[in-house]
């Protein structure tokens, strides 16, 4: 890989040369990022190795490559999105990571069969009550509504939806690899997801509880399962 220091530019520059259609100056300023992009994705290889373990350095490199050219076409077709909040490549710099993260959980995945996956079909054991938290009483109200949470899973839903759900929103299954294992296409996997978080709210409302009571007690953010 060419280590050559890049131009550094700022971020007017970014864009004015990266929408110079057709001239020598666009041409180098997409290079310039292709290589940062890459690095970008090989650095968050290298830290975070875990589910490209099995890979051989060439294989890793190869797919450094193919998502650093993905990040670059998902860029350049943005570029009007960049608003100037933060520096150009710090904006960059999230589609690599973002594409790499997916892909990192794909290579995970994609050589799983659909029994294994099933058999990790397993609800976390989430413990967030602990007396001595600094907020003792929200801690067992955030038990109380995940116990009802995983009380609903395991019991009011059918088995594929358990299954479904448990493996994209607990497990962090690319849809894409469920779609491959389950035989359904993404509307249908979608669809199944949908109507297995809109089961659980309401049976979770017919237990008390308030979807808004529970995006308070968990700061904004629903209990898994319920996003």
């Amino acid at each position: 890989m060419n280590q050559t220091r890049s131009k550094q530019r700022s971020n007017q520059e970014w864009l004015r040369e990266l929408r110079a259609e057709g001239t020598a100056e666009q041409a180098q300023a997409i290079e310039d990022l292709r290589l940062y992009l890459l690095r970008a994705v090989l650095y968050f290889f290298s830290t975070s190795p875990g589910d490209l373990r099995g890979l051989a350095r060439a294989e890793i490199e190869q797919v450094a490559q193919d998502l650093a050219q993905d990040a670059l076409l998902t860029i350049l077709k943005n570029l009007d999105d960049f608003r100037g909040e933060s520096k150009f490549t710090t904006w960059a710099y999230r589609f690599a990571i973002n594409i790499s993260l997916v892909e990192a959980r794909r290579q995970r995945w994609k050589n799983v069969s659909l029994e294994r996956i099933l058999e990790k079909a397993e609800l976390p054991d989430f413990q967030f009550y602990d007396k001595d938290a600094p907020d003792p009483d929200r801690a067992a109200q955030q038990q109380e509504i995940w116990n009802a949470v995983r009380e609903v899973i395991q019991n009011e839903l059918t088995e594929r939806q358990r299954a479904i759900l448990t493996a994209i929103v607990f497990d962090d299954v690319p849809v894409d690899v469920v779609t491959k294992q389950f035989k359904m296409n993404r509307n249908a996997v979608y669809k199944m997801v949908h109507d297995a978080r809109a089961k659980m709210r309401k049976q979770l409302e017919e237990r008390g509880f308030e979807v808004s009571d529970i995006l308070n007690l968990f700061g904004g953010t629903p209990a898994p399962g319920l996003a």
